[in-house]
Order: C-alpha cells, then structure tokens, then sequence
C-alpha cells in the first residue's frame, strides 16, 4: 500500500550499509527491501499557487541524468513556457547531487506543484563516472527516483511498482549496488476542456524489447480509466536490442544502423511496446518529432549511433506542437544525456 506523505522516510546510513552487506553475503533481496518504508511512498509537494484550470497543456518529458543541473533545467523550462514535465533519474541526498533533493529544488524554483517517489535506494556512490568524482564520501539519503511536476495542482497522485522489476538482479551487476525496481507514476490535471491523466514512466534499458512491452501492458492495466484523456511519456529505452545478450551493445548497434539507418529514430517495428499503446488507442506520432533523444557528452557517452529513446504517447487528446529541445544551457553546455521533448495537448 502507497502512503502519500509531505517528506519521505530516509534511510538512514546504517541501515543502507547493513543492507549492502547483507546483499554481498548472500541475504534475501525481500528481506531488506521490507526495511525501507521509502519505497513505498509518494512524495507531495504543494505550491501557493493558485492558476484557473487551462484549455490545453504543454507538456514535456525529460530524463534530467541525476537533476544536478536543475537550476539550468528551470531556465529552459520557464523558457519553453512549459505547463507540466515528466522527469526521469531525478535525485535525492546523493553525492554525486550535491546532497540536494533534485526534484523538490526545481518545484520551489519555479512556484510548482510535485509529486515525487523512489525508483532504487543507491548503496552505493553511482556508476563508474560518478565514482570518480564524488562530492562527498557519502549519500546523505541515497534515493533516486521519479517525478512529475505542474504549474497546476496535481490530483489523484498513485505509485506503481512493475512486479517483473524488483531490482534484485541489479546488484553489483553494472558497478551500482541498489535496491528498488521501475516504476510509474499519475496525477490528473483539470484543464477547461477536461481532465488529462499524466503518467510518467522509465522503462529498463538491460532488458529486452519483449520484457518493456510487458510493463506496458502492466501499466495500462494498472491505469486502467480507458475512457480518461491520458498523456503516457517518459525515457522508454527503446534501443531496439537487449543490452545484456551481446558483449559489445555499441558495435551490434553500429552494425544494426549500417543496415537501417533510420531502425534508432523509427524503433516501431523493432519495440512491440508500440503496438501494445496502439492496441491501447494511443496514439504518438503527432506527440513526437523523429529527432534522437539521446545527446553524447563531454565524457563521450552515450555512443553513436544515437536514438529516439523518450517519447509521448497520448489517448483521447489532440496533440501539437511537437518539439525536441537540445539539452544544453546558454553557454552551450550540456544539461543531460537526454534532449527535453514537449508537445501541447488538449483533451478532445
């Protein structure tokens, strides 16, 4: 059961220590998931704000890479004159953050509404890029999650944990010790047209296309309110290849895009997931342009060949105005490894 609360229960250190030991020696992965009441809650932070309900939303969806940058982030935002953003990798008391609470950071910022919840307790600093220059020796909170932010009060917020995704294999496995799993999460926004229902989600990247269809079609059922307006966006990692069954992703998929040059833009065929929204009555193609997602940075990862990764999916709206916004500030430096992809919506 989800519990809405105001401020999350953090895990203490000891506790994510004792939790990383135990998993190195072999304990139950359930056994000390059970330990950690954050994953189990959903973060509201409430804004003064008090705008009169839109005709229509522009709506965006970013993977914001840890949401370090996030007062670069806010300037493009206010901006794009957005109304709503699905973020993804958003963090919480993580070193390699500043210790700071990513999310709650760019919702004061800006004056909005935000719920937030947990995808993975990080017990450990992060990847191998991270290790290398951390902050501090030490997460105050380590929590990593994410998020939906509004110009407009949020409504009806809910927290779905994908049952094929409890984070057990993660550990160690790609030099991040964690705890946790995917997830997705809603809130409806009143707009003078009607209700739109906004989900954000971050769908595995380690996995095949095969398991990603499958969380879609949890999640659907989960939504369920199939006569509801709804927006589904976030980072779907539609690379069209599981990572996990080759020892080089990088030259499968430079081999791959030789042949098609357009199979990382145009991933439809190749991501079954597609077909489930549509059989679903969603719709993307008027929601998204067919530019890359993804942007290489400075330490020159993620490779090329880059692909269209982030999308929007939308049911009972009309969508326009698609757009993918380069992730980089007015100094030309880089924000995140993912572009910012917005459309306008409007309950129809």
């Amino acid at each position: 059961m989800t519990k809405r609360v105001t401020d999350l229960t953090l895990p203490d250190i000891a506790l994510r220590e004792a939790a990383l030991a135990g998993l190195d020696r072999g304990d139950s992965y359930a056994t000390w998931v059970s330990q950690f009441q954050c994953l189990n809650e959903l973060e509201i932070t409430a804004a003064a704000s008090a705008h009169p309900p839109p005709p229509a939303l522009r709506i965006g969806a970013w993977n914001l890479e840890r949401g370090s940058r996030w007062t670069a982030a806010q300037a493009v935002i206010m901006e794009q004159n957005l109304d709503l953003v699905l973020l993804t990798e958003m963090d919480h008391g993580m070193s390699r953050s500043r210790q700071e609470h990513t999310t709650r950071a760019l919702c004061h910022a800006l004056g909005w509404h935000g719920i937030f919840a947990v995808e993975f307790v990080e017990l450990g600093l992060g990847n191998p890029w991270e290790l290398n220059q951390p902050v501090d020796p030490f997460n105050q909170a380590g929590l990593h999650g994410n998020a939906i932010i509004s110009r407009y009060p949020l409504r009806n917020p809910k927290l779905l944990r994908f049952s094929d995704s409890d984070g057990s294999w993660w550990h160690r496995r790609f030099s991040e010790a964690r705890l946790g799993g995917r997830i997705a999460l809603v809130a409806e926004i009143a707009t003078t047209t009607g209700v739109i229902s906004c989900v954000v989600t971050h769908l595995e990247n380690n996995t095949s296309p095969t398991v990603r269809s499958m969380a879609i079609d949890e999640l659907l059922n989960w939504h369920g309110k199939h006569d509801l307006a709804c927006v589904v966006g976030g980072d779907f990692n539609t690379s069209t290849i599981d990572p996990t069954e080759t020892s080089d992703p990088f030259q499968l998929r430079q081999i791959l895009v030789e042949s098609d040059p357009e199979r990382f833009r145009n991933p439809e065929v190749h991501e079954p997931l597609f077909e489930v929204f549509s059989k679903a009555n969603f719709h993307w193609n008027t929601a998204n342009t067919r530019d890359v997602s993804q942007r290489t940075r400075e330490r020159g990862y993620p490779k090329p060949p880059l692909g269209r990764i982030d999308w929007l999916f939308t049911r009972h709206l009309s969508a326009t105005e698609a757009r993918t916004t380069a992730a980089v500030d007015i100094a030309g430096h880089t924000i995140a490894d993912h572009e910012l992809i917005q459309a306008t919506v409007t309950a129809s």
